[in-house]
């Protein structure tokens, strides 16, 4: 009888240390996808800043080394610094008044994307990001501006 009782307690304990590990787990998994998330949305807002700020040289720093850009109905693959030029020249002529994200996701792909809505000294663009995990950084594939 005492050693069923050992058994049982024994048991018990085991029982309460798997509920004990599988809360512990969910609470890694759970913090896990939180960090992910958020350091996704530090990147885009560094990006949303940097269009919303009209500071080419920091939306450069989020370049993949050839990016394609599209402005108006031009569209070109450039080299990281060839198209850090490029945007100067846009934001010298468009100075940005301000920048809002109205949507964002990702593509079956894993690209991450968003779009937002520029309104500039000279008109309102509709703004496409694209861009890829590398590592723990997003890379900006591909930008473009839209007149609306």
């Amino acid at each position: 009888m005492l050693a069923w009782y050992w058994l049982h307690i024994a048991y018990l304990l085991t029982r309460k240390m798997k509920k004990r590990i599988l809360k512990a787990l969910v609470a890694i998994v759970a913090l896990c996808f939180m960090l992910i998330n958020t350091a996704n949305a530090q990147s885009f807002d560094n990006i949303a800043n940097a269009i919303r700020s009209g500071n080419a040289s920091m939306l450069a720093q989020s370049f993949e080394s050839n990016v394609e850009i599209t402005i108006k109905d031009a569209e070109a693959s450039y080299s990281k610094n060839q198209a850090e030029m490029v945007l100067k020249n846009f934001f010298s002529s468009h100075q940005p008044k301000g920048f809002t994200i109205a949507h964002q996701g990702t593509s079956p792909e894993g690209s991450k994307y968003f779009i937002g809505n520029l309104t500039t000294s000279s008109g309102n663009y509709r703004t496409y990001v694209y861009a890829k995990t590398v590592g723990n950084t997003l890379v900006i594939q591909k930008i473009s501006f839209e007149e609306q």
